[in-house]
């Protein structure tokens, strides 16, 4: 009787094994609601380098998406004494696809390319060198 509870526990032990996932990658699903919070700037990453964002001192830059498709984008201006601009605009998702519109600007749009509960990377095509050639550039986020 032990060796067929023992093959038992086996055999189940098994199939509870074969169910588990071995690319658990804590991603999360890219809807509006795991979008909407804020948003710190840590980096950018393009032609193979990471790039750290320059925050200030005193205070990081960020961007807050708000449900229902605005955002606020706050970027540290001086520390001394702490002066910040807040831009406002709308915000709409389609699939991946991330699109802001600024205040007085044309729609931009990203992919986000990858998403947790606390990192977020989008992707997008614009001349970050200023050397007149676009580049795909992967704009790194963090809620901490």
């Amino acid at each position: 009787m032990k060796k067929i509870i023992t093959l038992f526990v086996l055999v189940a032990m098994s199939l509870s094994f074969s169910y588990c996932s071995d690319d658990d990658d804590d991603s999360t699903p890219v809807t509006e609601a795991n979008i909407a919070k804020k948003w710190y700037y840590v980096s950018y990453e393009v032609n193979g380098q990471t790039i750290p964002y320059e925050n200030s001192e005193c205070a990081r830059d960020y961007i807050k998406f708000i449900s229902g498709g605005t955002f606020e984008e706050y970027l540290v201006m001086s520390c001394d004494p702490l002066v910040a601009e807040t831009v406002n605009g709308t915000w709409s998702l389609s699939g991946n696809t991330i699109t802001l519109t600024f205040e007085g600007d044309e729609p931009t749009s990203a992919t986000i390319s990858s998403l947790t509960e606390t990192t977020m990377q989008a992707t997008d095509q614009w001349d970050f060198d200023d050397n007149g050639t676009e580049e795909t550039v992967k704009i790194n986020f963090s809620t901490q």
